[in-house]
């Protein structure tokens, strides 16, 4: 039963952090991203081409790289794009989240690579005769860590007063004096950071790496997003969350009959919605974004 409550715990946070990593680009740009996913996957592939070199040192790797794909992204298409039809936006997120998952398969191949990732962080302890994986716990307290990290950016520093700024109301940030440019650029630098952050968990949980290793995550923690209030961090937050620990719950309780939890879930979804239409943490009619 403890095990059960930490798992459902450990992947509440880390669709938390997922949807988080959405939440900071949708926030600022009113974007979708579903190559986010993409920035989840060439981090998992690095941590396992990596696994070789001390954790520490594959980890900054891993974080430069991820980094670097998130900018790349923002500069060479959606900076490109900016202004135009949302609608326009999300169909090109989709299509260069297709088109990154063909290089990864270029790339790495089709098969799944996999390796030891972390090997000190598998396996259990015992307390008081229960039985508690090392990865959950380990989960719990860096998703705790990465949280209250953000929390700090978010609230105390110019940075996060311009991304609050901008998520309220971009145009007339843009107005006050923030600059959209840099202020895009680092929330997806941020973004590519956590998405980082959620591949090293993931890879760690499972180590089987392949072109579409993000994308499951990446969609629940887009219903997140929704559940949890579309325009708001702390909803992305709070709603990754919420997905991640009905998702676990659910495959607990059904046993056999798990295979029926995301239709569950979609049904609490749907419930939700129809209570708070604008997700838990709405504020009211949102802006549209230029």
């Amino acid at each position: 039963m403890v095990q059960s409550i930490l798992d459902a715990i450990s992947l509440g946070g880390l669709y938390s952090l997922a949807a988080l990593g959405l939440g900071l680009v949708f926030g600022v740009m009113r974007l979708v991203n579903f190559a986010h996913a993409e920035l989840i996957t060439i981090a998992a592939y690095t941590l396992v081409l990596t696994a070789q070199f001390p954790l520490a040192i594959s980890l900054i790797f891993t974080v430069l790289v991820t980094v670097f794909v998130a900018l790349l992204t923002e500069f060479s298409i959606y900076r490109r794009l900016r202004g135009v039809n949302p609608a326009i936006m999300l169909i090109a997120s989709f299509g260069l989240s297709t088109v990154l998952q063909r290089v990864y398969e270029l790339m790495f191949g089709a098969l799944p690579r996999s390796a030891v990732v972390a090997p000190f962080l598998r396996g259990d302890f015992k307390i008081a005769g229960l039985s508690i994986t090392i990865s959950s716990v380990i989960t719990i307290v860096l998703t705790i860590t990465i949280l209250l990290a953000m929390g700090y950016l978010v609230e105390k520093t110019s940075l996060g007063l311009q991304l609050r700024a901008a998520s309220a109301d971009f145009k007339t940030a843009r107005l006050l004096g923030v600059r959209s440019n840099r202020l895009i650029s680092a929330a997806f630098g941020l973004s590519g950071v956590l998405a980082a952050c959620v591949a090293l968990i993931l890879v760690i949980q499972n180590p089987q790496i392949s072109p579409y290793y993000g994308l499951n995550i990446t969609i629940l923690s887009l219903v997140g997003i929704v559940i949890g209030g579309i325009a708001s961090l702390r909803g992305a937050a709070l709603g990754g969350f919420i997905v991640g620990v009905v998702l676990s719950s659910l495959n607990t309780l059904l046993g056999n009959g798990r295979v029926y939890a995301y239709s569950w879930l979609f049904i609490l979804v749907l419930v939700i919605l129809l209570v708070r239409p604008g997700g838990l943490l709405s504020k009211g009619t949102e802006l549209e974004r230029v």
